[in-house]
């Protein structure tokens, strides 16, 4: 017998990872793709190359990676379990004596490997790639070349780079009227002046490329008693802006940031503010990542409910109840932040509501094989609505 069950294990496995890397895919790319349009409308304004953007959306794959694994592995489970019963495979199964805690053994399996996946998500990689995104966008919006640059006064940059311009336009990538004197490391010096220029952000996001277009320049030189002049058709140099901008904040000040040890050490924070929010944070993920062995055990029975023509059905009341979940979890969170509810109730209430309804669905299932829980639900809330609603309408009938 070991061996068809580990057949089974196998094949429930494939049929389950299959649909999970397509549905992590599907949904990954659709929240990076939104972000990612927001993305570039930063850099549209602010300026900057296309790699800029990149480096952002790759630091933000932990954040949605959180959100979109729980999903996709829900529905995949649903999914599998569903087409199994639409097909009549589920019933062969049982008929052969395999019972569904049989079934569900594989499931949880990969439900703890995801677990621990999940955790090392939430607990380090999210955390410093959030920090790294902000970073990025803070460079991005502070080292603007129109934040420094201002027509008719003279700047300098790096403390070797004094620039002048006359007109500034598109954001300040566009100049015309360009001075620009230059000491370099050699003890040289440049005086350049350019009819008009442009600005383009380096690959980093924290430097600039000046390039001048149809323009003169004087070099001196140490060993030269006299100047050397000449004109230019283009020329370009790099401008280096991290000097005129303020250091991005350590990480840490913010809960979001902290891996989950730091936020267990900061949970008797002094600030009362911080101490809630710490709290709150802390127990918002732990809650997310104990969610996970649970998804299978309500995966399974709805997918059990989904049969044929309530195929569509089952998917949506499966989808929609994971994101009731989801929300009562941030909602959960926010009431924890403003200190109105504890978080041990805020947020471990809606997870306790959500285990215990899978614990009830697959005993519901399991033993009553081929019954649908969904439906028994339905005729239930339909004999107490004929109970108790049929008196209070006729009262109001009758007022």
């Amino acid at each position: 017998m070991n061996k068809p069950f580990g057949a089974l294990d196998r094949y429930l496995l494939v049929e389950t990872i299959r649909p999970l890397t397509v549905g992590l895919g599907i949904v990954l790319s659709a929240l990076l793709l939104e972000r990612m349009l927001r993305l570039f409308d930063l850099l549209v304004n602010k300026g900057g190359p296309f790699v800029l953007v990149l480096k952002m959306v790759a630091n933000l794959v932990p954040h949605y990676m959180g959100m979109a694994l729980p999903a996709a592995f829900f529905l995949s489970v649903l999914v599998v379990i569903s087409r199994l019963s639409a097909e009549s495979e589920l019933d062969a199964m049982l008929g052969c004596g395999i019972s569904l805690k049989r079934l569900i053994a594989p499931l949880i399996g990969l439900a703890i490997v995801l677990t621990v996946a999940t955790a090392f998500l939430f607990s380090y990689l999210q955390p410093h790639s959030r920090y790294a995104y902000r970073s990025i966008v803070y460079l991005v919006t502070n080292a603007a070349w129109e934040a420094i640059l201002e027509e008719g006064v003279f700047v300098t940059a790096q403390g070797r780079n004094t620039i002048m311009v006359d007109q500034i336009e598109n954001g300040g990538r566009t100049l015309h009227g360009v001075f620009v004197h230059q000491f370099h490391k050699d003890g040289s010096a440049a005086a350049i002046t350019a009819k008009r220029g442009s600005m383009v952000r380096s690959d980093d996001g924290t430097n600039f490329l000046l390039r001048l277009v149809d323009g003169q320049q004087i070099v001196t030189r140490p060993e030269d008693r006299q100047p050397s002049a000449s004109t230019f058709d283009t020329v370009e140099f790099r401008i280096d802006l991290t000097n005129n901008v303020p250091p991005f904040r350590a990480r840490g000040e913010n809960e979001r940031e902290m891996t989950l040890l730091e936020l267990w050490e900061r949970r008797n924070d002094e600030d009362p503010g911080m101490q809630r929010r710490v709290r709150s944070e802390l127990n918002g993920r732990l809650a997310r990542i104990l969610s996970i062995p649970v998804l299978p055990f309500v995966a399974l029975p709805l997918g059990i409910s989904a049969k044929r023509a309530r195929r569509a059905s089952g998917l949506a009341i499966a989808g929609g109840l994971l994101f009731l979940y989801h929300h009562a979890l941030q909602f959960g969170e926010s009431m924890a932040d403003l200190g109105r509810i504890p978080p041990a109730v805020a947020i471990w209430s809606p997870f306790i509501i959500f285990a215990a309804s899978g614990a009830w669905l697959f005993s519901w299932a399991n033993s009553r094989p081929g019954s649908n829980p969904l439906a028994s639900l339905a005729e239930w809330l339909a004999r107490w609505l004929g109970r108790y609603g049929r008196p209070v309408s006729d009262k109001t009938a009758a007022s």
